[in-house]
């Protein structure tokens, strides 16, 4: 279990403002305080808490969500959401076009944060090749959802089993895997 706040669709208007750190740092030390003190009641573990980012943030922008994230002791970033920088009209873009920009924007949050932050990597992941680029530039995760919609069912099995496959072979000769 994980809970993520999530400040970069684009489809609800002013969300996205949400990013800009002076607005984000107040709203995840409510959402973290609020989880903490939920789990103290039930008194179970805390529940990791992550922040996902829009891949039409800036460079330093990210770099500040990233400086944030390790400030408040949060547990990682989900990168990408969808972009909004196409032609296409209203909403967010999804999909093979976000594969580069999401490699990218997880490759330089884990040089910032660090071995230990979650960085989930998503955007872009068609097949077991887009996942396995995400590990292998830093994401501890991976998640996909347009590749589900055109690949199917399957989806997240074949990609599994690959992963698994790939890092079977890593350990067979005597490399290291990339999760």
């Amino acid at each position: 279990d994980y809970l993520v706040v999530n400040v970069s669709s684009p489809n609800t208007p002013g969300l996205r403002d949400l990013q800009a750190v002076e607005v984000l740092r107040p709203v995840l030390q409510a959402v973290r305080t609020a989880a903490d003190e939920a789990t103290a009641k039930a008194g179970t573990s805390p529940v990791p808490l992550l922040v996902k980012i829009a891949p039409d943030l800036t460079d330093e922008q990210i770099d500040e969500v990233a400086d944030l994230v390790g400030e408040l002791g949060l547990d990682g970033v989900v990168a990408v959401n969808t972009t909004i920088a196409h032609d296409l009209g209203e909403g967010g873009l999804s999909g093979p076009p976000l594969l580069a920009r999401g490699l990218d924007v997880v490759a330089r949050l884990r040089s910032r944060l660090g071995p230990e932050a979650v960085l989930i990597g998503v955007g872009g992941i068609t097949d077991p090749a887009d996942a396995l680029e995400y590990l292998a530039v830093g994401a501890t995760l991976v998640q996909g959802y347009t590749g589900f919609i055109y690949v199917g069912p399957g989806y997240a099995r074949r990609i599994g089993r690959q992963l698994a496959a790939d890092a079977d072979r890593r350990r067979r000769h005597g490399e290291e895997a990339v999760a």
